[in-house]
């Protein structure tokens, strides 16, 4: 007993740091500490408050429709915005507010921090984890979560977009005149010369100066916050304009759990910099001259710059630069208020890597679409990797930008001169090192391979390296030893090229070489394992010698597939993003101007081009403005490095062309209904609507399917054999315009369009269908990418397509029950061959029988046996307090104890759904502990299960089809029986053909 109280006291507290995010270096702690850990306990939860976002059941103002008696509705008619004078809003306004008033009365002390109603129906209020349960139960809650704190995600670009060209949109009189630009980032420096209300050029850089007119009558937003000198003393006053109209702060849930930086300020002034450089490039007046370093940068302007900007501050530094950023509960009344403000267009450049869609300013952004808010987002910064769009850019109803590089971006050359066959630039990133390539001036030597190669260890080849180039591989060791034992053996300088050994190891990134006393550049694998294998290469390094970066997507640029709706293609659309000079706060450097570099640069210039067109067409919706800009776009972009051609994940539809986007020919346009049709059908996302819903849905002739979203893009995730999409576009041009469809065919994919030929009037709408086929030669698992285009020969509207046709469609999860049973499997086929399939189980599950405290935790010990292939450790909703998912109870699993008790994962869903897996585990003593997060008073009693698989259980069989074909389909039969009762028997089925397994199903039978 003494040995399991050790461990379990070791364990929780190991546990215990983990929670509060600290590290846990030691296995078993000797008794002689027990002494001085009380301090090390965990918190009891039920006395933590944290800052939580309700939402409520009745529609928000903007969308209400009247459906309740007595009550008229307040949702706008199409291009209006909310009249706050009217009595009907007024009412439903008050209705709402006593609503969650009755909801915050019923639970107890708490702490409201914003109230929601325009965009979103709701609250952000600090309360315990129980309190949170207590509202989720709610019949009239559909939705509780916990604050978040997300990031922000960060000269002439207006004449490399051709804003200032015949015929451009200046030239044509587009300059975003009298349209309100809402920033939602870092706060704004509000005396920047880029916002002064002064005469500007009417046509954007040229034609008569004049002043702006008096606020538009549509916004009726108020509020200039500035001048709390009392907290900063270095924050004057100021009193808003006509052009800069608003600027007001949302803090609230930002300071209840952060203290403010010391050079912050307590309003809606910027010292980060970066709300600046978003507004200013969005909208910054034509005609500033920018200055850096005391040297000037020619004339500035931002993409519309007549339009008016509104500001919403809900970013903020800390002392901590981790604890700096934008938590979404300030972020959800910023938008909120913007809406009701009036704003046309929201710029975002905020985001964090979910891919739920169903978080609360996603939520509110879709109601700002349906209102007619036009919303440009920053895509990520979490490039180059696939797959690292997060929210909200992964959502279909707003517009994710991706960055791209401009005339402006160069990167640094390694210029080869021998042997012969290698000659040429290669290009490469300079390292971050003291030492750079302007400090030593040109370096022209041999380049010699360091021995050892990787040069983690002083070179064994110092003679014939000293005064020569070293070439080094990544890895093994940091980069500043690399350039120390290269110096140490008399190098003058080191080129490093990536390894290969995963796809994000292949290109360049920019070395961190503190400490070091020579410059350095990494270059890309190829081209270092072609120097590697010559013979007496020579070369030069110089600041001289750069090469251009135009037209390449950015490394750091997030990029697709959608992880939470793969048929829906992300980034959107690509924008200018690196370099990128406009305004910035003064705060630090004294500097006003400032270049920055991240997709929240990128974000702005859509934004601007938003406005453009929300000035030109006003009677356009968000998704008609977004199809103007993505089927005008161009391609002729490469990836970040290399000769090959972005595709879709990277830059979207492809590079923003203003002028054409003003005259696109055909919109693709979606609408409020659409994008609840596709969250009907989202297999990714929680179901937010019941199947009564979805089925009205379909009634009224709305598909579910995600790839049938009505988008100027067209994506299928999983292709097997055969598939037909559906789509609809509008002329939007004068007269009859006539169309013929162009396809550039996916790679293996065979592509039919119905009708191929479009006849339109102006306004009236056309539906065609999309067929795709895998053929023989498509290569099954990967992504395809091509394009449709409706054509009249100069002018195309271009739809990018992404596909992956894959061998098999099948349930990744069933359920059954009874100790004896069976059940069909539905198949779908996408190759010509053999099949069949293999059981891993029924394993019987081994049942822990408990009840855990309120805020406590139970520590259960269990052993896996030599031989196991797969274990997992679950909860069910259903075996835990009242067994209907009201009860929250968490997981964390440690083992084994021959590796001294690592954490092996956690599980932390909002019910007690709970599960860690464990693939090939390493057999040995294992430990779960049981966490009460949040529950119902008193002891929670609770079922865990141990799931331990080893092969075939020999308690099912499985009847199968032989032989597959392309688009064929089929039914797996499985039979169980002899089943242990009062119980779970959890298997996985391993379908495979004559290349091995190709998917997989779970299979759960309940046996209770």
């Amino acid at each position: 007993m003494k040995f399991v109280e050790d461990v379990s006291h070791a364990l929780r507290l190991a546990k215990t740091r983990r929670l509060i995010g600290g590290l846990f270096a030691g296995a078993l702690i000797s008794m002689s500490a027990h002494a001085n850990e009380t301090d090390d306990q965990p918190t009891q939860l039920e006395n933590v408050k944290k800052t939580y976002i309700v939402q409520f059941s009745e529609k928000p103002l903007i969308a209400y429709e009247g459906n309740i008696q007595g009550l008229a509705a307040t949702k706008p008619s199409k291009n209006r915005k909310l009249d706050f004078s009217s009595s009907a809003i007024q009412q439903y306004a008050q209705f709402l507010r006593s609503r969650k008033t009755e909801a915050l009365n019923s639970i107890g002390n708490v702490r409201k921090l914003h109230d929601y109603q325009v965009a979103f129906n709701g609250f952000a209020a600090q309360m315990t984890a129980k309190q949170a349960e207590q509202l989720r139960n709610r019949k009239d809650v559909i939705g509780v979560w916990e604050d978040q704190l997300m990031k922000p995600q960060t000269n002439t670009t207006y004449s490399y977009l051709g804003l200032d060209k015949f015929p451009g949109p200046w030239i044509l009189g587009a300059t975003g005149e009298d349209v309100i630009v809402g920033v939602i980032d870092s706060g704004i420096n509000p005396e920047h010369p880029s916002l002064e209300d002064t005469r500007t050029p009417k046509r954007g850089h040229r034609g008569r100066h004049v002043l702006y007119d008096a606020v538009p009558e549509s916004f009726v937003g108020e509020g200039c916050e500035f001048g709390n000198t009392e907290f900063n003393p270095d924050d004057l006053p100021f009193e808003c304009n006509n052009k800069l109209i608003k600027a007001q702060a949302f803090g609230e849930g930002f300071r209840s759990v952060n203290e403010l930086a010391d050079y912050e300020f307590l309003s809606a002034r910027d010292a980060d910099g970066h709300g600046t450089h978003t507004a200013t490039t969005a909208a910054g007046n034509f005609g500033v001259e920018g200055t850096v370093n005391g040297e000037s940068t020619g004339v500035l302007s931002g993409v519309a710059p007549r339009a008016r900007i509104a500001v919403y501050k809900v970013c903020w530094d800390a002392p901590n630069p981790d604890d700096s950023g934008c938590f979404s509960s300030d972020s959800m009344a910023a938008i909120d208020q913007a809406v009701a403000d009036g704003v046309d267009v929201i710029n975002y450049s905020v985001g964090g890597a979910s891919t739920q869609f169903t978080g609360p300013d996603d939520i509110a952004f879709l109601f700002a679409a349906d209102a007619g808010v036009f919303v440009a987002t920053s895509a990520g910064n979490s490039g180059p990797g696939n797959e690292t769009i997060g929210t909200p850019s992964g959502v279909p109803w707003i517009t994710a930008v991706g960055a791209t590089e401009d005339n402006e971006s160069f990167g640094t050359g390694f210029e080869i001169s021998a042997p012969a066959e290698l000659a040429g630039v290669l290009e490469g990133l300079e390292g971050s090192g003291p030492v750079q390539l302007a400090d030593s001036g040109e370096i022209a030597a041999d380049i010699v391979n360091a021995e050892p190669l990787d040069a983690c260890s002083p070179l064994t080849n110092a003679e014939a390296m000293s005064g020569k180039i070293a070439l080094v591989v990544r890895g093994a060791c940091a980069f500043t030893d690399k350039y120390n034992q290269a110096a140490a053996a008399g190098a003058r300088a080191i080129v490093v090229f990536n390894d290969g050994t995963a796809a994000d190891r292949v290109d360049p990134i920019t070395m961190s070489a503190p400490d070091t006393t020579i410059p350095g550049v990494m270059i890309r694998h190829p081209d270092g394992a072609a120097l590697f294998s010559a013979a007496a290469a020579s070369g030069r390094l110089s600041p001289e010698i750069q090469v251009s970066r135009d037209n390449r997507i950015a490394g750091f640029s997030s990029r697709g597939a959608n992880g939470g709706a793969p048929d829906i293609i992300k980034p959107d659309i690509a924008a200018p993003g690196v370099g990128i000079l406009a305004g910035i706060s003064p705060v630090g450097s004294g500097e006003i101007f400032g270049r920055l570099s991240g997709t929240s640069m990128a974000s702005p210039h859509v934004a601007g081009v938003m406005a453009l067109l929300k000035q030109a067409h006003p009677d356009w919706t968000p998704a008609m403005a977004r199809s103007a800009m993505m089927t005008t776009a161009r391609q002729n972009l490469k990836k970040s490095f290399g000769d090959t051609p972005a595709d879709p994940f990277d830059i979207g539809a492809g590079m923003v062309q203003p002028a054409n986007a003003f005259f696109p020919g055909l919109v693709y346009d979606a609408g409020l209904v659409d994008y609840f049709a596709f969250l009907c059908g989202a297999e990714l996302q929680p179901q937010v609507f019941t199947a009564g819903d979805c089925a009205q849905f379909e009634a009224n002739g709305l598909s579910i399917d995600s790839s049938d979203l009505n988008l100027p893009s067209m994506g299928i995730a999983e292709l097997v054999g055969s598939q037909t999409i559906t789509r609809r576009v509008t002329n939007v041009e004068r007269g009859t315009q006539w169309y013929w469809a162009e396809v550039d065919a996916p790679a293996g994919i065979r592509v039919e369009v119905k009708p191929r030929v479009l006849r339109l009037k102006h306004g009236e709408t056309a539906t065609f269908t999309v067929t795709f086929t895998a053929t023989e030669d498509a290569v099954l698992g990967d992504w395809a990418f091509g394009s449709l285009s409706w054509s009249q020969g100069f002018r195309k509207v271009r739809s990018p397509i992404a596909i992956r046709p894959v061998p098999i469609a099948t349930a990744s999860a069933v359920a059954a029950s009874g100790t004896s049973g069976s059940l069909s499997i539905p198949l779908a086929f996408g190759f010509d061959g053999a099949y069949s399939a293999s059981i891993n189980g029924l394993a019987e599950g081994v049942k822990n029988i408990g009840a855990v405290e309120d805020a406590a935790d139970d520590l259960i010990f269990f052993d896996i046996a030599e031989g196991t292939n797969f274990s997992r450790i679950a909860l069910f909703d259903a075996d835990v307090g009242a067994g209907d998912g009201s009860d929250d109870l968490d997981l964390q699993l440690f083992g084994p104890a021959e590796l001294g008790w690592p954490l092996v994962g956690t599980s932390g869903t909002p019910t007690s759904a709970e599960q860690v897996d464990i693939t090939n585990p390493v057999p040995g003593t294992y430990a779960v502990f049981v966490i009460d997060y949040a529950s119902a008073p008193g002891p929670t009693p609770y079922t865990l299960y141990e799931f331990h698989l080893n092969g075939d259980a020999g308690n099912t069989q499985m009847d199968t089809p032989d032989v597959a074909t392309v688009g064929g389909t089929g039914n797996l039969y499985l039979d169980w029986s002899e089943l242990q009762g009062d119980t779970r028997a959890m298997g996985v089925i391993a379908h495979e053909n004559a290349n091995g397994v190709i998917g997989y199903t779970e299979v759960m039978v309940n046996t209770q």
